[in-house]
């Protein structure tokens, strides 16, 4: 199966889960919770987002990877979060996954730092070290933070990004299943 997710709202953790949960039923055996909560593949992915914010922190805070810690990213909701992201698209059979550019916000962010611009430097950091295309902003002002390091580091994961969809494979936004 190929995933395309719409991120012209932004993209954080939460809301691809909730893209995600809207393609899968909720009707499941102990045998596939179980598969579910034991899968290697999503295992190695969430672990590789997980690289890709660390990276992304250390040199925010320009401290080596050992000096490092997690604070909003290192909650046990998002961590649960990359982790089912990857199970969904092993239960999906999802093999390939493209996105648009992500709208990043405007503004600025509290967060345990304090206020941060907008986009954060460990979103900054990412966009800029894999290359991650931006779409900008619509015409309508945009306040906040759209787009978060967890989701700039989950869009590393991708097969690639294009403005609209492949012809085949299931669409989704932030907010609702397409087709």
């Amino acid at each position: 199966m190929v995933l395309w997710l719409d991120c012209t709202h932004g993209v954080t953790s939460a809301k691809v889960l909730a893209a995600l949960e809207a393609l899968v039923s909720h009707g499941r055996t102990l045998h596939e919770v179980q598969r579910f909560m034991g899968s290697k593949t999503a295992q190695r992915r969430a672990h590789a987002v997980f690289e890709v914010l660390a990276q992304a922190e250390a040199a925010a805070h320009e401290v080596t990877l050992d000096e490092m810690h997690f604070h909003e990213v290192g909650r046990l909701t998002n961590l649960s979060r990359v982790v089912g992201i990857f199970a969904a698209f092993d239960m999906l059979g999802i093999e390939k996954w493209y996105c648009s550019p992500p709208v990043i916000g405007n503004g600025t962010v509290v967060c345990s730092h304090g206020e941060l611009s907008i986009p954060a430097p460990a979103t900054a950091y990412i966009l800029e070290r894999y290359g991650i295309p931006i779409s900008p902003a619509p015409d309508t002002p945009l306040m906040g933070e759209l787009t978060t390091p967890t989701g700039a580091a989950l869009l590393t994961q991708v097969d690639g990004f294009c403005v609209n969809p492949p012809d085949s494979g299931h669409l989704c936004c932030a907010r609702t299943v397409l087709s």
